[in-house]
């Protein structure tokens, strides 16, 4: 009769285990696709300011293109400003340089990004 019981309590105790364990399943499935879903709101919010960040460098390298045209133009206009347009064809130079940079700094953004959350 001893020996029932205990068979029983075992029993008892490993049917409550399953139980348990399969009760936690889902409450950790879930607590992973919450974090998936999170991890991949966080990625596209990179993406978006990647995409930002790349506008921004392309109207940048825009205006920094038409600078350095115009400055290119001045001095083919009159060597007595030779001087003012090299200065400001250097700026410009500066200014290329720094929105490469941030295109550079985008892309990266963006395809770390990316191999979070491929997207569609």
């Amino acid at each position: 009769m001893a020996c029932d019981m205990e068979t029983w309590l075992i029993v008892l105790i490993v049917v409550l285990a399953i139980l348990t364990l399969s009760a936690l399943i889902p409450v950790m499935r879930n607590a992973s696709k919450r974090r998936t879903s999170q991890r991949r709101v966080e990625a596209r919010a990179r993406v978006a300011q990647a995409d930002r960040q790349d506008e921004e460098a392309d109207q940048e390298l825009a205006r920094a293109e038409q600078e350095r045209s115009f400055a290119e133009r001045k001095r083919e206009e009159a060597e007595r400003q030779a001087a003012e347009a090299r200065q400001v064809e250097a700026r410009a130079q500066e200014r290329i340089s720094a929105a490469e940079q941030q295109r550079v700094a985008a892309q990266e953004q963006r395809e770390r990004a990316e191999r979070i959350d491929p997207g569609p």
